[in-house]
């Protein structure tokens, strides 16, 4: 298929030519996803989980995942968004965990999941659209994909070894030239399948000549596990309803809501398609929802997923079936253990290399959005304060007044202060309507001036 006006090979709506196509670009989706490897370690530390039980959430939250991408785009805002683990409700389902005890972690995650399903449906949220203009949304993108560039970097570099930084810049190096020499090799098909072709030549290939692939950890996994429901408990047997648990769980989704509307934004803007207030109360609702199923399947509460926005723009491939046939693979990681240990044994800085330029794009749909504000001074400083106090503020927290500081502060006030992407939403939302005023916000989220492709209704 050639490209449309918009410069996408393939929109939302369209479909890759053969199945072949279509699971080769699903698969791709599903290895520049870091968190689900991540993401359940810092969690199992903080619940005391032995590592047979670190083994098995990390596996039930990959059939979360593919459970609910799938609610996403079939019943959700239809976006091709893949949902997994959420950093920001990490950061509260840990300290839960550590402080509360790892039953009532679950049952605030459940229950939370359906407060925020909840707020979708009721579109409440919708009805907030207004507080997030091009200024403000592109603002929370960029800011988006700095802190994960961060996370990216480090990824990369490793330990500092020379192998870590020679399969970053490998990798990195393969996919640019496999983009930019070899976009009409096999029709296209090399150049928008060059991320995913580049991790397993370098990852798996140079990987494993160097010696940086854990095969053991493969060798030792079974083929086949199928999914329990409540394998960590449940309401009533095991899952304990604590209401501080509860609101400081909430705390981390409301985190987790702010950034899906940015996220949302930047798929829309990646994708050709007018954000309306329906992918918004949709696309909450169904966050909502498919967080507390996963929980009840053993897995972390998902959110929409950025770096595969910069899948998208990378690879020009917006097809909603892509991303739904990408649900089924992370199924699949699920259903077995060795299949998904595979992606956990590559190298982190091959990973971290794809990442970095992931980033990137996600950090250009953000400066796109923000280009698509009017030139006024007055947004031009809030958008300045909003990015640097957001990004500078939890580098200091973190080493100027150090970890013991930050973990004497409330959960709440300690979300705000190391997440930056929280923060820059509650810092742009109010600099935007303290400095440019209601009129103003109004204007820009409903005029012209948002762009063709953000609209409210």
């Amino acid at each position: 298929m050639s490209e449309d006006a918009t410069g996408l090979v393939y929109g939302i709506e369209d479909r890759p030519d053969s199945w072949w196509e279509t699971i080769l670009y699903g698969w791709q989706h599903t290895l520049v996803d870091i968190s689900p490897f991540v993401l359940p370690l810092a969690v199992a530390a903080a619940a005391g989980m032995s590592a047979t039980d670190t083994a098995r959430l990390i596996n039930f939250g990959l059939f979360g995942m593919g459970l609910a991408t799938l609610i996403q785009t079939t019943v959700g805002n239809r976006l091709p968004i893949i949902q997994g683990p959420s950093a920001t409700l990490t950061g509260t389902l840990a300290p839960v965990a550590a402080q509360l005890g790892p039953a009532a972690m679950w049952g605030a995650a459940f229950a939370g999941g359906v407060i925020e399903g909840v707020t979708g449906a009721s579109r409440l949220v919708g009805r907030a659209r207004r507080l997030f203009p091009p200024a403000v949304t592109g603002v929370v993108v960029l800011i988006i994909g700095l802190s994960l560039g961060q996370l990216a970097v480090r990824l990369a570099v490793g330990e500092g070894r020379a192998i870590d930084l020679a399969l970053a810049s490998g990798v990195l190096a393969l996919v640019l030239f496999l983009q930019t020499r070899c976009s009409n090799l096999l029709g296209g098909l090399v150049a928008r399948a060059a991320i995913f072709v580049s991790i397993w030549v370098v990852g798996l290939g140079v990987g494993s000549v160097a010696g940086q692939v854990d095969w053991t950890l493969v060798a030792g996994r079974a083929w086949i596990a199928f999914p329990a429901l409540f394998p960590f408990g449940g309401p009533g047997f095991g899952w304990e309803f604590s209401i501080a648990a509860v609101l400081a769980v909430t705390a981390g989704y409301v985190g987790s809501m702010v950034e899906s509307i940015g996220d949302y934004a930047a798929t829309c803007d990646v994708a050709d398609e007018q954000l309306t207030v329906r992918h918004i109360d949709r696309g909450i609702a169904a966050e909502g929802f498919g967080s507390a199923l996963a929980s009840v399947f053993g897995g972390l509460p998902c959110t929409s997923y950025t770096q595969n926005i910069g899948i998208i723009a990378a690879t020009r491939v917006a097809s909603r079936a892509v991303v739904r046939v990408a649900a089924v693979i992370l199924l699949l990681y699920g259903l077995s253990p060795k299949f998904g240990a595979l992606l956990v044994a590559l190298p982190r800085s091959v990973l971290g290399g794809v990442f970095v330029l992931v980033c990137g794009m996600i950090a250009m749909s953000g400066l796109r959005l923000i280009g698509r504000s009017p030139p006024r001074p007055a947004i031009g400083t809030a958008i300045g304060l909003a990015l640097i106090i957001a990004l500078g503020l939890p580098v200091y927290a973190q080493y100027g007044l150090g970890q013991t500081w930050i973990d004497g502060l409330p959960v709440a006030i300690r979300l705000l202060v190391t997440n930056s992407v929280v923060l820059g939403v509650l810092l742009a939302v109010g600099l935007h309507a303290l400095l440019v005023g209601h009129d103003a916000t109004v204007a820009s989220a409903d005029g012209n001036a948002a762009g063709p492709r953000d609209a409210t209704t």
